[in-house]
């Protein structure tokens, strides 16, 4: 039975991630075509600074939540939890947005990006009891619902009005609409909590949880950090050339995540076992499925991405061809990253997440800066490699210390 209800978590949680992001993606093309590449890069940057601050929001539970088998803390202190990280995320989000110069228009469509942003990230903490529950096939629904849902409301609005902000005000309401309606209502069936408590040990859990809210900004800052620097230097048109590329892209190798988020709760339960040899098995087809995806998408887009490029964006997304295979390879390297940051928090190392996170991005800051002149808008891709690269090195030298190196010294 439990064989049974992880195929069916993973196919559903799949479909439903890669639905919504279609959507998203969709929403991309669409600007890109209907609107300019400069309303492009207006929403690559509300999308961006929005990613960054939305950490906060996230506070790196997820992976703490559904790895927390002993149930040490309720699903009431991590909803409370939540409803207090998401109000200090748009705050800092906005503070950040008005002391780095944004205005006007770019101001608005980063408040309302962010907004969208915090009907998922509510939503994540209450897929996160679902899949406690061993139904993490309910977030693949909602994420069907809402994808469908808010890329409706966006290109309706978009098509009639030419208006991005009123476009993204109208996909937050949906948005928090199907939050409330569908995943507060369905999740309360399954395991009673309440939205808000003062009692609960809610401080106590984000100061335990602290570390990953750190380390969750730098990870998201490594991809975010390349593309404020090209913005800076090359303005929103090349950006917005640069992430109409990056968004087909990233849908396509973001379903490596998908092989590894049910598996969250087998690697907790492997790790309290103390059974290193399961825990290493699962890891190593992990990341050989991950590899598997990485190598037939990049032979596709070899052979296939001009064409793939010209139907969706035009002749003149071709002159900026080149990045594709240079995007995918940064996108799947980090894909492996992040695979091992969720290793890491079953493994509770928040010292190897810290450190990995801050070299890669040192790394990338100074890589950069340093070759964009020289190598034009693939120095973000450069950047973004070999940050991913450093980090993972460091994460995959702190699992196989902690579940060898420690059992040898009797630490």
């Amino acid at each position: 039975m439990k064989n049974n209800n992880l195929k069916k978590n993973m196919l559903w949680n799949a479909a439903g991630n890669l639905i919504y992001l279609v959507c998203q993606w969709l929403i991309t093309i669409f600007v890109a075509n209907i609107g300019s590449f400069a309303d492009a890069g207006l929403l690559s940057i509300a999308m961006s600074i929005s990613a960054t601050f939305q950490t906060i929001a996230m506070f790196g539970i997820r992976n703490f939540q559904v790895s927390d088998i002993e149930n040490k803390y309720s699903n009431t202190c991590y909803v409370t939890l939540r409803i207090f990280t998401c109000g200090a995320a748009m705050l800092l989000c906005m503070a950040f947005s008005l002391v780095t110069g944004y205005r006007s228009e770019e101001l608005l469509c980063v408040f309302l990006f962010m907004l969208f942003r915090l009907s998922e990230n509510f939503s994540d903490v209450l897929h996160g009891i679902a899949q406690k529950n061993d139904r993490l096939d309910i977030a693949g629904k909602s994420y069907t619902i809402k994808g469908i849902g808010c890329l409706a409301a966006f290109l309706i609005t978009f098509k009639l009005s030419s208006s991005l902000s009123l476009s993204l005000l109208f996909m937050a309401l949906i948005s928090w609409l199907f939050t409330i309606v569908y995943d507060i209502t369905i999740v309360k069936r399954l395991d009673d909590f309440k939205l808000l408590s003062a009692s609960e040990k809610w401080f106590s859990l984000a100061q335990n949880t602290l570390p990953l809210c750190i380390y969750l900004f730098l990870n998201i800052a490594i991809s975010t950090i390349p593309k404020l620097i090209l913005e800076q230097h090359s303005g929103n048109e090349i950006l917005g050339i640069y992430s109409s590329i990056f968004a087909p892209a990233l849908l396509i190798a973001s379903a490596a995540s998908y092989l590894y988020t049910p598996f969250v709760p087998y690697f907790a339960e492997a790790y309290a076992k103390k059974d290193a040899a399961s825990f290493t098995k699962m890891f190593l087809k992990i990341t050989a499925a991950i590899a598997a995806v990485a190598a037939v998408m990049l032979v596709a887009a070899a052979f296939l991405g001009d064409f793939a490029l010209k139907i969706l964006f035009g002749e003149k997304i071709l002159a900026y061809s080149y990045l594709l295979i240079p995007i995918l390879i940064a996108i799947f390297a980090n894909a492996i990253f992040t695979f091992l940051c969720t290793v890491c928090v079953v493994l509770r190392d928040f010292v190897g997440l810290l450190v990995a996170c801050s070299a890669g991005i040192l790394s990338e800051i100074l890589i950069t800066k340093n070759w964009i002149e020289q190598s034009g808008v693939n120095a973000t891709n450069y950047g973004y490699i070999v940050a991913s690269c450093i980090g993972a090195a460091i994460l995959l030298f702190r699992m196989l210390w902690i579940l060898y190196g420690k059992r040898k010294k009797g630490v």
